[in-house]
This record gives C-alpha cells, sequence and structure tokens, in this order.
C-alpha cells in the first residue's frame, strides 16, 4: 500500500511539472495568474492559522474563567443556604420570644414538630418496642 501511494505521488508530481512547464512555455501569464493564486491561498491559510490560535487561546481562558465562576457560584449557594438557615432560626427565636409578627410561625413550627413526633410513635407501635 506504501509503495503504491509512493508511485501516485511521483505521477501527480511529474503531471504537475509537466503542466507548469508547458504553461510557462505556451501561456506565461496564466503562470503569473497561478502564482498570485497560490500567494493569495497562502496569505488565506496563514490568517485562518493565526485566527484558530487565537479562538483556541481565548477558548482556553473562556474555560479558565467558566471554571472559576463555577467554583463562586457555589461557594455563594452554599453561603446563601447558610443565610437562609439563619433567618429561619432568626425568625422562630423572634417567635419564642413573644414577637406577635411571628407567633404563626411559631405556631406552624410546633405543628411541624408534633407531626414528626407523631409520625416517630406510630413508626415505634408499628415495629413492637
Amino acid at each position: 500500500m506504501g509503495d503504491q501511494n509512493i508511485g501516485l505521488f511521483i505521477f501527480v508530481s511529474v503531471n504537475i511539472f509537466l503542466f507548469l512547464l508547458l504553461v510557462r512555455i505556451y501561456k506565461p501569464e496564466m503562470l503569473q495568474d497561478l502564482e498570485n493564486n497560490f500567494s493569495e491561498l497562502e496569505r488565506k491559510i496563514l490568517a485562518l492559522q493565526k485566527n484558530y490560535r487565537n479562538l483556541t487561546e481565548k477558548l482556553s481562558e473562556l474555560t479558565s474563567e467558566h471554571e472559576e465562576l463555577k467554583v463562586k457560584y457555589d461557594e455563594e449557594r452554599r453561603r446563601n443556604q447558610v443565610l437562609a438557615e439563619e433567618q429561619k432560626n432568626i425568625k422562630l427565636y423572634s417567635a419564642i420570644s413573644g414577637n406577635p409578627e411571628h407567633n404563626r410561625l411559631m405556631k406552624n413550627h410546633i405543628n411541624r414538630l408534633v407531626k414528626e413526633i407523631d409520625f416517630c410513635i406510630a413508626q415505634l407501635q408499628n415495629s413492637g418496642l
């Protein structure tokens, strides 16, 4: 398979050489157009390579920034949960201390605790203890 590829490469190379030789002899202006086209193509390829490198660097930067933001988001979410729990406890303490604004909260909390206790008692009775 390798020898076949080498033979094909040589065949194509010889044909290109002959084509360029014929163009140089019979149509020199066509050769200039080909050279201009190849120069333009090379310029475009170099510009694409540069853009690709820039985009790859930008992707790397954005990926790093995304990871940092994910970490910050998780930290803030945990902090928010802690603050929400603290706020809930403050309201509960306020209701316990007799603040009339939080009496309903206290009643709901006590009802929830009574339901949990009733549930535990029912489980104990079902288990035979």
